[in-house]
């Protein structure tokens, strides 16, 4: 890891969290200036060089002491569910999420934070065909079943954008667009989990019959979680007053395909019912990973079946 961390003062927003808790391990050892922020999910990363917080980041009252003398922030604090609920009820994504994210980024420029790191995700980019670069970021709308999501997204980008280019003495910012994560200390939750996640749990459970909504055919382009932290961390270091990146694989795989390697790790071999009459998000989409490859000679270490048996053996470890 870059030396660059080694004397800094670094916050990280929703350290309990799935991307959260893997970015403070990785942290551990290299600055003893830590501090982590958590709101009903018990932080499962201790540490003496750890300093957590527990706090509502939707209280404008609380930040003073948080924010003073930070070098980087990560924003990686979010209100976020699974498919059901984005499909289903995706206002309850927003309301908290636009709250949340505009008091911290105005307090990260009140407190003369130098860096702040906002961890988006690719619902911001519209449902196209052709492979997806930066540049379509703003293109069109997000894809009809995330459009109010992709939206909050959209609007905290904007603003990340405006507090390093149009404000005076403004901090500079990075946004990351990440493919689908999936990984250790995800959320295995049944009705909150996505589909890695969720697959691993019922693959485990030997669930029979094992049913899926639509006909597995479905795409996305999977990213283990250590290969996102290593290309997350990089980007980091990089000296632009604004920059956006995605972090992804650039190869994607099918939910069957998804399946059959969690089939033959656990040596569980069921006969998938399909439910086509469930509602779906969208069947496929290719993200560009080429400017993280240039910028940071990014490379991706785990291919599927290394990161997925990583993740269930973890759930097993941890979570039954």
């Amino acid at each position: 890891m870059s030396n660059k961390f080694n004397d800094k003062n670094i916050l990280v927003l929703g350290g309990s969290g799935f991307i959260g808790s893997n970015l403070v391990k990785r942290f551990i050892g290299v600055s003893q200036n830590i501090t982590a922020t958590y709101h009903t999910n018990e932080p499962k990363i201790k540490d003496i060089n750890i300093k957590w917080k527990k706090i509502d980041l939707t209280k404008p009252d609380l930040y003073k002491d948080l924010m003073k003398n930070q070098d980087y922030v990560f924003i990686c604090a979010a209100y976020t569910k699974g498919a059901s609920v984005i499909i289903n009820s995706p206002m309850d994504l927003v309301t908290q999420n636009l709250v949340m994210n505009s008091y911290i980024l105005e307090n990260c420029y009140k407190y003369k934070v130098n860096k702040v790191i906002f961890l988006s995700s690719s619902v911001v980019y519209p449902e196209i065909e052709e492979v997806i670069d930066e540049s379509y970021s703003f293109k069109g709308n997000p894809p009809e079943v995330y459009y109010p999501v992709g939206w909050m997204k959209r609007y905290t980008e904007l603003l990340s954008k405006t507090y390093s280019t149009k404000i005076k003495n403004g901090f500079s910012s990075l946004i990351i667009r990440p493919s689908n994560l999936y990984g250790p200390h995800d959320n295995f939750h049944p009705e909150e989990s996505h589909v890695i996640p969720s697959l691993i749990r019922r693959v485990v459970k030997k669930e029979i019959p094992f049913k899926i909504w639509g006909n597995g055919e479905d795409n996305r382009d999977f990213i283990f979680v250590d290969d996102f932290i290593d290309g997350l961390i990089d980007a980091s270091t990089l000296e632009d007053q604004f920059l956006d990146m995605n972090l992804t694989t650039s190869q994607n795989h099918s939910i069957n395909e998804v399946l059959e390697i969690l089939f033959e790790i656990e040596d569980f071999h069921p006969e998938i019912q399909y439910d086509i009459s469930k509602p779906q998000t969208i069947k496929k989409r290719y993200l560009s990973n080429k400017k993280a490859k240039n910028l940071i000679n990014y490379k991706i270490k785990h291919n599927m079946k290394n990161g997925l048996k990583k993740t269930l053996d973890w759930y097993k470890a941890n979570e039954l």
